[in-house]
């Protein structure tokens, strides 16, 4: 015989399917000064540091993906190389809708992508740029798109972000920085800008849970070709070393403890 009243076995009961109807859930509430669980498939960004930022710890599929730029060509393209690496390795499609740039092979080659698994479309007009990125999004035959659109409203990133829904990849649409407090339905927005010694901050600045508390650096990129000229010249630098009077190490601001003379 239970040792718990009516009453009690009752509240028992409520309370066992309130946490049950609470696990069920756990993917769609989340607390509010926590981060967010993604429903949806990740896709590693290559960055560590970045990944522990995003829901999910990566780009979420059948999502859109805002990302603005303090200005153009200023490293923004660079945030997404890892991933688009990734895809078009695996035999995925990367579309390029109304970029900007002189996009040439080489260039994305240096990043690692397969080059035959890229789609480069052009659309000059805003409106074809929405239009075709509905398409492209509705017939789910890419592993990622990334539309370059400016002048996007707000209405146009709600008709791309239903879109994104349905499709089976990653979506990125890139904008301005003036672009940062105009509303946007996109669940995860993002600010890249320039820092010293070819670095990039990346300001997570809108996700399922609080901001992040500062921007991720990202460290810089040199392609395969300049990594190795570096090596080479790093080899053959030879430093003459003196072996300077005991008394100039004492006296020297840039000897090291154990009396070995440091370059300043």
């Amino acid at each position: 015989m239970s040792i718990l009243s009516g009453s009690d076995s009752t509240v028992t009961e409520k309370r066992d399917r309130f946490f049950a109807l609470a696990e069920s859930l756990r993917d769609s509430l989340w607390r509010g000064d926590a981060l967010g669980r993604s429903r949806v498939s990740t896709i590693s960004t290559g960055y560590p540091g970045l990944d522990q930022e995003l829901p999910g710890h990566g780009w979420n599929v059948s999502a859109l993906t805002e990302i603005l730029w303090g200005y153009q060509g200023g490293g923004e393209f660079r945030i997404l190389a890892p991933a688009l690496k990734s895809l078009s390795q695996t035999g995925k499609a990367i579309v390029l809708l109304g970029s900007p740039y002189d996009l040439i092979a080489p260039a994305l080659d240096q990043y690692g992508i397969e080059v035959r698994n890229v789609l480069i479309v052009n659309a000059e007009k805003p409106a074809d740029r929405l239009w075709t990125a509905e398409q492209i999004l509705k017939s789910g035959s890419a592993g990622a798109l990334i539309s370059w659109n400016p002048t996007a409203k707000a209405e146009h990133l709600r008709r791309l972000q239903v879109a994104a829904v349905s499709a089976d990849g990653l979506t990125f649409i890139l904008r301005p920085a003036n672009t940062r407090h105009e509303p946007s339905p996109a669940p995860l927005r993002l600010q890249c800008d320039p820092a010293p010694f070819g670095q990039l901050t990346v300001d997570v600045f809108k996700r399922r849970g609080p901001s992040a508390a500062a921007p991720v650096l990202l460290p810089a990129f040199f392609p395969p070709s300049m990594k190795r000229a570096l090596d080479r010249a790093q080899r053959s630098v030879v430093v003459p070393v003196e072996t300077p009077h005991v008394d100039s190490l004492v006296s020297s601001p840039v000897a090291s403890r154990s009396g070995v003379p440091t370059l300043a």
